[in-house]
Formats: C-alpha cells, sequence, structure tokens
C-alpha cells in the first residue's frame, strides 16, 4: 500500500509523466497555451467531480464513504464545534479554502494563486472522491463488474480508466498518455488488490494537471480554440462543471465552429437545470452575499426584534440565545437572495431592472421580524431547504422553510434592498454607508475608487447606540475634511440612498428620533446623474442606466473568459450594445457565448471565420 500512495503522490508531481499536460498532436510539439491556464475553483471541482461519477449535487444522497476511502485517505477531522466530537465531514462537496479572487469573483485568472494547502487538500479530495469510481452508477463500462472472471474485470476496469481519464480531462488521449495512463494502472495493479488499483489510478487521473486546469492550446491553424477547448469553456461558464455528452458529442462532431451552432449549444444549457444554481453563484459573488453568513449584529442593538433580552442579565452567563437565533437568519437572508435570483431569472422577466426593481421574493420564520408588517404571502410553493450552524460550540443541522412574498413597493424594489445585501454593508450596530456606497460604485456601476487614505477608519463615527444624530450627519461630518471629501463626494450619496435600512436590512423611517434623509445625487461616468428621494427611487433609476447594464455586462463577460478583459474592448461593446436593447440575461449569456472573443479569443477587428 505505502508504495502505491507513494506512486500516486509521484504522479501529482509529475514523475511518472500523467502530470504533464502535454500539447495535443494537433496544436505541435512546441505549442504553448494559448490563454493564461485557469485552475477549476472550489466549485467548479466539486461540481466537475459529481458529473464525472454520476452522483447528484447533494451530498446526503451519496452513498457512504467506502472503507477503501478510509485506507487510502484517512478521514479528516471536521471542524465543526469545539466542546463536543463533531460530526463527520460530508463526503460531498469538498471543502477547500476559498479562492483569493478578484473584484470579488473566483475563476479570474489574475486572482487565482494556489498555496500549499490548497495542493494538499487536492490530494486528499482526489484520494476521497477515487474510492467513489467503485460505487459509480457510470464509472464502469461493463455490467455487473464484480461478478465477472479475475481476467474480464481487468480489461473492464482499464476500459472503464480509459474512458473516465476523457472525460475527467475533458478531451481525447493522445497516444503518449494513454500508454503512461495504462503504465501507471498497470504498476498499481500488480501492487495490491484490484480495487485499490481502481481506485489509485483514478486518484492519478484526478490529480493531473489535465484535470485541475483548463488548458487551452488550441487547433493546427491557431486560429482558436480546440472543439474540445470550447465544449470546456462554455460548460465551465454557464454550468461550473464539466461538458455532459451532448456537449462531448457535439465538439467529436466539429459542431461547434460557427457562431450559430454555439449559440445553440448555450440556449439548450441554459434550459438545462444545471444553469440554476451556476447563475444564482455568479450572482452571489456579483453581490457579496456569501459575507451574510460571518454577519455579527449586536444583541444590544437587535435582540429583542427577536423576542430575547437586549443585554444578558450577568456578564458570566453564556449566550445560548443569540447564536441560535442568527445561525438560521444568515442562512435565511442568503437563501432569499438566491431563491429570489432563480426565479427572476428562470421564472420570471428574466431581465436586469426585474433584477434591480421587482418587489416580490421570499421570507422564513427566522427573518419575518425583520420584514415586519406589510408582507403579503404569496399562494406559491414553500421551498424548504437543509442549514448548517453553529451555536454554543455545538454544530446543527436542521430545514429551513422559505415562503414566497410581496414586499411594500415603498421598502423594497430588488436585490439592492434585500436585508442580505444590506446587512453586508453594516456594522455590529449602524448601517454603514461608506461600505454600501463603495460596494454599489464598484459592483453596480464599475467606478474604480483606488485605496483609502491612510488611517481613514480611524476617522468614522462610533458604531455605538449612544448617539445624538442621525447616522447620515455623523458620517457626514466624518467625511467632510478635505482629504476626504474628494473621494466621499462619490461614495456617500449612494450609500446614504439606502438609510432607511437598518443595518439588518429592515426599513425604517426614523432615525435616532429624526425622520430619515436617503435622497442624493450621483454623477456616473458617461454623463448621466441620478437625483433621487430615497433608495426605491434610487434602484429604479440605476435599472434604466446605461452605465449600470454596461458594468453587469462587463462583470458577465470577465467571468466567462476568466481574465479582465478592458472596459473599452471594442468586442465588448457590441455585447453591451445588445444588452442595453433587449435587458434580457439569457441573451445577455449567449452573446457572451457567441462572440469572437469568447469562441476564439481573437482581439478587435479579427473577424476571420466568423461564419453564421
Amino acid at each position: 500500500m505505502k508504495s502505491a500512495v507513494t506512486l500516486t503522490l509521484a504522479v501529482l508531481l509529475g514523475a511518472t509523466g500523467i502530470a504533464q499536460d502535454r500539447p495535443s498532436e494537433a496544436a505541435g510539439p512546441d505549442a504553448v497555451p494559448r490563454t493564461p491556464p485557469l485552475t477549476l475553483t472550489p466549485t467548479e471541482y466539486n461540481h466537475t467531480v459529481a458529473d464525472l461519477l454520476g452522483f447528484p449535487r447533494d451530498g446526503e444522497r451519496w452513498p457512504p464513504r467506502p472503507a477503501l476511502a478510509d485506507t487510502l485517505s484517512p478521514r479528516r477531522a471536521a471542524s465543526k464545534g469545539v466542546f463536543l466530537p463533531p460530526p463527520p465531514p460530508p463526503v460531498w462537496p469538498w471543502r477547500f479554502p476559498a479562492e483569493p479572487g478578484t473584484g470579488g469573483f473566483e475563476g479570474i485568472v489574475q486572482g487565482q494563486d494556489p498555496s500549499s494547502y490548497q495542493v494538499e487538500e487536492l490530494h486528499l479530495a482526489a484520494m476521497h472522491f477515487a474510492s467513489f469510481a467503485l460505487l459509480s452508477p457510470t464509472f464502469f463500462a461493463c455490467n455487473e463488474w464484480r461478478a465477472l472472471p479475475r481476467a474480464e474485470r481487468e480489461r473492464c476496469a482499464w476500459a472503464s480508466i480509459d474512458r473516465f481519464a476523457e472525460r475527467a480531462w475533458r478531451r481525447p488521449l493522445d497516444p503518449d498518455e494513454r500508454q503512461r495512463i495504462e503504465a501507471f494502472w498497470r504498476t498499481n495493479l500488480a501492487a495490491g488488490p484490484l480495487d485499490e488499483a481502481v481506485a489509485l489510478t483514478v486518484a492519478g487521473v484526478l490529480q493531473a494537471p489535465a484535470f485541475h486546469f483548463r488548458v487551452e492550446r488550441g487547433d493546427a491553424g491557431g486560429d482558436g480554440p480546440t472543439s474540445w477547448e470550447l465544449a470546456t469553456r462554455l460548460s465551465y461558464f454557464l454550468w461550473d462543471s464539466m461538458p455532459d455528452d451532448e456537449l462531448f458529442a457535439a465538439a467529436t462532431a466539429g459542431e461547434l465552429e460557427t457562431r450559430r451552432q454555439v449559440e445553440r449549444q448555450a440556449r439548450r444549457m441554459l434550459e438545462d437545470p444545471k444553469a440554476r444554481p451556476a447563475i444564482v453563484h455568479f450572482h452571489n459573488q456579483w453581490l457579496g452575499t456569501d459575507d451574510v453568513l460571518r454577519i455579527a449584529p449586536a444583541r444590544r442593538a437587535f435582540g429583542p426584534r427577536f423576542g430575547i433580552e437586549p443585554e444578558l442579565e450577568t456578564a458570566r452567563d453564556d449566550d445560548v440565545q443569540w447564536p441560535a437565533i442568527l445561525g438560521p437568519v444568515r442562512h435565511s437572508l442568503k437563501l432569499e437572495t438566491e431563491l429570489f435570483v432563480e426565479q427572476t431569472v428562470f421564472g420570471g422577466d428574466g431581465t436586469l431592472t426585474a433584477l434591480l426593481t421587482d418587489h416580490r421574493g421570499y421570507l422564513s420564520d427566522a427573518t419575518a421580524p425583520i420584514y415586519g408588517a406589510g408582507v403579503t404571502r404569496l399562494d406559491e410553493p414553500e421551498v424548504t431547504r437543509q442549514i448548517e450552524f453553529v451555536a454554543v460550540s455545538i454544530g446543527r443541522k436542521e430545514p429551513l422553510t422559505l415562503y414566497p412574498a410581496e414586499f411594500p413597493r415603498n421598502q423594497r424594489a430588488g436585490v439592492l434592498t434585500h436585508p442580505s445585501v444590506l446587512a453586508v454593508g453594516a456594522y455590529a450596530v449602524q448601517p454603514g454607508p461608506i461600505l454600501r456606497g463603495v460596494h454599489l460604485l464598484e459592483r453596480i456601476a464599475c467606478m474604480e475608487l483606488g485605496t483609502p487614505i491612510q488611517g481613514a477608519e480611524t476617522a468614522l463615527p462610533p458604531d455605538s447606540l449612544a448617539v445624538d444624530s442621525t447616522n447620515r450627519e455623523r458620517t457626514a461630518a466624518a467625511t467632510a475634511p478635505p482629504a476626504c471629501a474628494s473621494c466621499h463626494r462619490r461614495i456617500n450619496p449612494p450609500g446614504f440612498a439606502f438609510e432607511h435600512y437598518d443595518a439588518l436590512g429592515a426599513w425604517r423611517a426614523r432615525d435616532n428620533g429624526q425622520t430619515v434623509d436617503a435622497s442624493g445625487s450621483l454623477s456616473l461616468p458617461g454623463g448621466e446623474t441620478l437625483t433621487f428621494t430615497d433608495g426605491i427611487d434610487f434602484v429604479h433609476q440605476l435599472a434604466a442606466s446605461d452605465r449600470v447594464r454596461d458594468c453587469y455586462a462587463l462583470h458577465w463577460t470577465r467571468y466567462a473568459l476568466g481574465d479582465r478583459i478592458d472596459d473599452d474592448a471594442p468586442e465588448l461593446r457590441s455585447i453591451q450594445r445588445g444588452f442595453r436593447e433587449n435587458d434580457s440575461i439569457e441573451e445577455l449569456l449567449v452573446s457572451i457565448a457567441g462572440s469572437d472573443r469568447f469562441r476564439a479569443g481573437r482581439a478587435a477587428g479579427d473577424t476571420a471565420g466568423d461564419t453564421r
């Protein structure tokens, strides 16, 4: 066993040759990547493994971890809980460290910087998932593998590994690669039992750079990616996962060569259920709502809203109530926005306007105190999801039910007024208009603000309940000095637009006994000036803004390419013009997939081969 594990580690390091991502024969022996190699993100890795093995994207529905996995890769200790033994980690997904990212997004080459810890986790994950190949409904190329005679089992196992490697590496293997994998398989077969040989060889395939990296070496003519590379680019754009059989078949048949062929596949893929979590995942990054799971509102400010006293009876008491309340609240806020995005894009108008202005959404019993009176529950299906959180150092797992609802039009309009977005832009007690303003300018309007001056944070007003003016007045005074004012003339107005929302995103008419002033004016690059009375007025004007539409399209294009395309690139302008006209998110994604830049990576002006 020790020698087999050592061999698998050697694969990761490239000693056997399997880990060398060799250029295709079509590209020539001296070919180098045409584009920077992209690493699979944690989300992409987990989705790809599930699709490779034919298991659902729900760890509860996977088979139990095989005993062989404990032999090859001892189980990691879970991190949940402190004083009591924690439950074992799920069999899927693997909990990797988050990518550093850039501009809030993962999967962009400039933000991918793998650490030694991440490399170790990739090894552990491969050893863990490889054993599941023996339980996979799709791995073996024969029926009843275990019932076959030994010689037939070996032949079937090799045929299955060969097929698995092509799917895992998302392209045909060249003869040299196949020979090296087969040699590795034979070495593992001679070193131990057949089950172990299969699992170790699969682990080697999963540790090769050809699996971890999306490398594009291009076709023989150097005009663009191969059909297989384009299929991979398309699938990770719209599914956060590997191509399916139909996309592989299109690549094999040369049916991804024209704009129309690619757009046809993109439309098919957007109708597939796998597109939904991928589109939601993009919006989580765009809005920064994953961070809502880490918000820490103060009990002294919000405890009474949820029916508990603002303070503990004595300083020695453990606070068991507030963490138990916050766990479901955090998860509900995140899920409410995810369900809203999914419903709007796939079941509603499907436009950016609806995403920014629709007053329908979801809530749960946990978040009902945030929304208050005036909410109308709709006679539509409820959604129940399992959530996990820690309270009193104990990991908990429980169902959370969310209800479709309609919110008052003067209080909610689209995702920017969702408590998940507003709570991320806040402190423990008070709202953070500067945080909210910066987020809006950078993510929604694509304005570069630069780095704050040294010591800027120390000038902020204290986050306290003991105040004698409004939050807006205190923030305006703190940012009035000349060294601050030049930037805060732009930052403060969009932040102040949401002063009707407290630090948990609840709507309020008054702040510290005074009527909330959420009016302001914002000048956007390109000549647009938005003058508004409150947040609802503001988001409706944002929804009509060309600058905002262009910014949204820019984020999507960079995300699709995995690269920071210049915001004045001519090929981007064509995509943005189309989105200004139709406002359809689906059509935007299809237009990106069909663009020259996506299909071939050509620079502006090179339209050769753009056959419709």
